[in-house]
């Protein structure tokens, strides 16, 4: 096994009974009883986080297990819990709607679990049912309902508290108030109007004013301890909704463990608002850890980290490879039919999604566009890797097409941005397609459109300016991209350069500055990371009983002269 090093916390304990506006008082204050639980073992508690669908990478669950239930041997007091962003990033995920993902966790024994922005991917209806599914309980303190339709987390409680022999322990769930639009706005709202928040108001004194209000109650249910499932993230551009102003707004917390930021942390103090040392921990993402905090006889709190174990369980591991047969299963489905080839390909088979319209390049723009509910779309053509063959479509044939996992993002941006970001993804096109049997003017950055049109003249070389690491830096010189417009009411017409539209694509173009392009990255964010890509072009076929005859070729959606 191979572990980071351990950090140390004294801690005071807290007890008592308090008000749900005052903070908890340390056990040391004259009108609370000195007397503290007896603890007969160290409590080993074992904490996953943004897995991503990751079981069998890293350290994979089967190891994870073994780890648990060697601890258990030697120890009586064992917990496994997870921080969110378990049910999507891959396809085990993806193609399972989460469910694979929460059966593997009932394998794994899991004790506890709070929900990550990710879980919402799959639309309230899946969530409901994910959690339904889950042989263990769920926590969420920060989730206000108003709607009419019935509230996902009505039956998950603020908190559970477990005893571990005469010590009792609270786990209490933190939901990133940023859920709304790091998965898909539509799935938190009801007739069009938002019906589920977070707490975000105040500049995030509402979180923790909210959760301070339940952690009192928790110890005033006897709560000895209070870890904190956070899936907050842990870096200064999400403050002040981030865990570490969380331990600075509020008391009586003992320990948070922390997702959502991907960041490795394996176990940093920061104070509280009474000035006390809280502990902080995250473990990545992936399964790159997994961590270990061990709350001592004598008091203290230790953290740790673990990337490695040197025995898988066999349990686990049998389900795991179930899992993937289940999985292969699903991939053999079949989720349409269609009567013609969808091609990326030219009559000749020569590729033509890198640098000139192609029919499926319609078809996944106008999957996502229709999937985000946006004014345009626009697919990177390094995003769309396959043709589709005339006949049945099964889930593998458009795993094939979309193989990266890409996450579905949207933002606001001008008609003038939406300009550049096509003269920039143009930069490379050539006057010709192809020549002595190879493509020409290739570029993984090229993009195909939905409720666009426009024109490149490749006589004007390209404006576009790079930087020393080959990145967008500008413009300079006459455009080449012209007669860009934009789909309204069934009629193109031309794009307005100061009117605001929305746009969605996928993160590496909009947000991760893929194939160098950083032209929206100053947009104002929709959906910053929704779920994965294939998922748009899973609900199309699902939800179109035919494929258009306009996707068996081109449209005249780019035109290059």
């Amino acid at each position: 096994m191979k572990r980071l090093l351990a950090i140390m916390l004294p801690l005071l304990m807290l007890s008592g009974c308090a008000d749900s506006t005052a903070p908890a008082v340390p056990s040391t204050a004259p009108e609370v009883p000195s007397a503290e639980p007896e603890q007969t073992d160290d409590i080993y508690i074992f904490y996953t986080s943004d897995v991503h669908c990751g079981v069998d990478e890293n350290l994979t669950l089967p190891a994870l297990k073994a780890l648990v239930e060697d601890t258990r041997k030697e120890h009586e007091y064992v917990a496994l819990v997870d921080l969110g962003d378990f049910a999507s990033g891959g396809t085990l995920g993806s193609l399972s709607s989460g469910e694979i993902i929460v059966n593997l966790m009932n394998k794994m024994g899991y004790d506890v679990s709070t929900v990550g922005n990710h879980e919402f991917d799959y639309g309230m209806p899946q969530l409901k049912r994910l959690i339904g599914m889950a042989e263990f309980p769920f926590v969420a303190a920060n989730v206000r309902y108003t709607g009419t339709e019935g509230n996902v987390f009505a039956d998950v409680p603020e908190y559970f508290i477990k005893d571990y022999g005469s010590v009792r322990v609270g786990f209490i769930g933190v939901l990133t108030p940023a859920s709304i639009t790091t998965s898909t706005p539509a799935n938190f709202m009801e007739n069009g109007e938002f019906v589920y928040n977070f707490y975000d108001g105040n500049e995030g004194k509402e979180l923790a004013e909210k959760i301070q209000n339940s952690v009192d109650e928790m110890r005033g249910n006897g709560a000895d301890y209070v870890i904190a499932l956070t899936h907050l993230g842990s870096i200064e551009a999400i403050a002040p909704y981030d865990a570490i102003s969380l331990i600075h707004n509020t008391t009586g917390i003992d320990a948070v463990l922390d997702g959502h930021s991907h960041s490795v942390i394996v176990g940093d103090m920061y104070p509280n608002k009474d000035g006390e040392d809280v502990l902080l921990s995250s473990v990545g993402t992936k399964m790159e850890n997994a961590g270990e905090l061990i709350i001592g006889k004598d008091g203290t709190l230790t953290s740790m980290l673990i990337s490695e174990y040197d025995r898988e369980d066999e349990t686990v591991r049998k389900a795991l490879d179930e899992a993937q047969e289940e999985l292969n299963g699903i991939l053999s489905e079949k989720v349409g039919e269609v009567p013609f080839t969808l091609s990326i390909k030219d009559e000749n088979g020569l590729r033509l999604v890198r640098n000139r319209e192609a029919p499926l390049g319609n078809l996944c723009a106008d999957a996502i566009r229709e999937y985000m509910d946006t004014d345009v779309a626009v697919v990177n053509g390094g995003e769309v890797r396959a043709n589709i063959d005339e006949g049945d479509v099964t889930m593998e044939d458009l795993l094939n097409v979309m193989p990266f996992q890409s996450l579905l993002s949207s933002c606001y941006c001008t008609g003038q941005q939406i300009i550049d970001v096509l003269e920039y993804a143009s930069k490379e096109t050539q006057g010709i397609a192809s020549f002595d049997g190879n493509p020409v003017g290739e570029f993984g950055g090229f993009l195909q459109v939905s409720g666009l049109k426009y024109t490149i003249d490749t006589s004007i070389d390209s404006p576009v300016l790079l930087n020393e690491k080959n990145m967008f830096a500008g413009f300079e010189g006459e455009r080449r991209v012209r007669d860009v417009q934009i789909l309204k009411d069934g009629e193109y017409v031309p794009i307005d350069p100061e009117a605001v539209y929305s746009l969605s694509s996928v993160d590496y173009v909009i947000y991760q500055g893929g194939d160098g392009n950083t032209v929206l990255a100053e947009c104002e964010p929709i959906v910053e990371a929704g779920p994965a890509d294939l998922v748009a072009l899973i609900e199309y076929f699902k939800t179109h009983d035919a494929i258009p005859e306009t996707y068996k070729q081109t449209e005249g959606r780019i035109t290059v002269k």
